[in-house]
Order: structure tokens, then sequence, then C-alpha cells
């Protein structure tokens, strides 16, 4: 089980999302929020499909082009 770093607080705001939207906070600070599916949920389900190793990683590359929408 992971240690959290004594110097690593939420506000009450923070506390606050996490309790009202969810969240993993334990995976804060360690990893990247990938995206949201907008459209093409087909692609996402070919991906889930290809042969993958031990390590549930795909065993060639899969390469995916990424937009920002802000």
């Amino acid at each position: 089980m992971r240690q959290f770093d004594a110097d690593f607080y939420y506000n009450d705001a923070e506390r606050k999302v996490y309790k009202t939207s969810g969240g993993t906070p334990f995976l804060d600070q360690n990893y990247t929020v990938f995206g949201e599916i907008v459209k093409g949920l087909d692609v996402v389900d070919k991906i889930a499909v290809v042969a993958k190793d031990e390590n549930d990683r795909p065993l060639k590359n899969i390469r995916m082009k990424m937009r920002m929408l802000n």
C-alpha cells in the first residue's frame, strides 16, 4: 500500500470535489488524466481486443492522435 506524502494535503474545496464528483486521491501527483471520449467509442472497443502480453500491454504500439477541446 502506498504511503502518502506528509507534506501533501487537500483543502476543503478539493475534499468537496472528491465527495461530490468522485475520484481517486491516491493517484494524484502520480498519474495524468488521459482524456474523455467524445466520439469514436468503436475505436476504444478495437483497442480493447488487441493481443496483449502478461502485463496487459499491447504487443504492438497503438498510435493515437489527440486534440485539445478548450
